[in-house]
């Protein structure tokens, strides 16, 4: 709990200063500016996945040889070994090299594509490493020189951490903005010896990797609905597609706006289609495993169920007006 300690006074003395709910803006901004980072982040062992499986052996033992007694004693000192065993591991200190190791894993980075801006720096003047080192206190004055170095710091980080099967580690580094609250996490999973340094490069490729412009939705006027619960993982007839989408005041998509919404993706405003899916259009069948040029095909009996589809209308309310083609 001592290495938690400098964090948790630091947002003491700046809690009040919190902006409220964090806003659904890009974590990385302002772009231009780079972040400065409280240097202690505190490492937080969380329960080894990898124990569970020697613990539920312990106890499998225990009962499979209960009539056994010279196997059922042997049980149950490996029963009592546990407690023993846990409070052992729960000292390993990789939270000792794992702060540092990661903030030179980020310096690396930074030498490596030839930056003289990282966008996260982890120094300002005015802390010792004494102060690093050791826990915060609380009294008047040791409150106000901390008010005043956290006036500098814009973010703060920590990292929980739990050993897998073997030599795996999975990590989880989160930061948060110390104006605003707003946190962001990320995940890794690499041997010991690796962790910082996979750790430092998905941190390092968030905050200094190109930004993309968010995609605009090509079919933004207009709105997607799933086949009908009834319908749902199974093949229809192009005529039951057709009768739900009606009911709905929607219709069958045309290839190409099954074809956009493809492209689109799920996560753009766009459907997933199943890599050998086929699917009613008003076309005829969009066959989502064939090349581009020979996707659409006829479908020449309308009552076969040989079909998924989906059902696409007009979206109500202003600026719905773009025009669908009808083919």
């Amino acid at each position: 709990m001592a290495c938690l300690r400098p964090l948790l006074s630091l947002a003491l003395a700046l809690c009040c200063g919190l902006a409220g709910p964090a806003r659904a803006a890009d974590f990385r901004e302002p772009m231009d500016q780079p972040f400065l980072v409280w240097p202690h982040i505190p490492v937080v062992r969380a329960s080894d996945l990898g124990d569970y499986a020697q613990d539920r052996k312990a106890f499998s033992d225990l009962h499979a040889d209960k009539a056994d007694p010279q196997k059922l004693l042997a049980a149950l000192q490996a029963v009592d070994e546990l407690q023993a065993h846990h409070e052992r591991t729960a000292l390993a200190q990789l939270g000792r090299t794992l702060n540092t190791q990661l903030i030179g894993e980020l310096d690396r980075q930074a030498r490596r594509i030839n930056t003289r801006s990282p966008k996260l720096r982890f120094e300002f003047a005015g802390i010792t490493p004494q102060e690093l080192q050791g826990a915060a206190t609380l009294d008047a004055k040791a409150l106000d020189a901390l008010k005043a170095k956290a006036g500098q710091v814009m973010l703060v980080a920590y990292i929980t951490y739990t050993r897998m099967e073997g030599a795996l580690v999975q990590a989880t580094a989160t930061l948060v903005k110390l104006g605003s609250g707003a946190s962001q996490s990320f995940t890794v999973t690499a041997p010991a010896p690796a962790l910082a340094d996979v750790l430092a490069r998905e941190i390092f490729d968030y905050f200094q990797g190109t930004r993309f412009s968010q995609h605009q939705n090509p079919l933004g006027a207009w709105e997607w609905l799933t086949a009908a619960p009834g319908h749902a993982d199974q093949l229809v007839s192009r005529d039951a597609a057709q009768r739900y989408c009606q009911s709905q005041q929607a219709d069958l998509p045309t290839a190409e706006e099954l074809e956009t919404a493809e492209a689109s993706g799920f996560y753009g405003g766009g459907v997933a289609l199943r890599p050998t899916g086929v699917y009613h259009v008003r076309g005829g069948l969009y066959d989502a495993a064939q090349a581009l040029s020979d996707k659409v095909r006829a479908n020449h009996i309308a009552s076969v169920p040989n079909g998924y589809y989906y059902c696409i209308r007009r979206k109500a309310g202003p600026g719905a007006t773009a025009v669908r083609a009808r083919k």
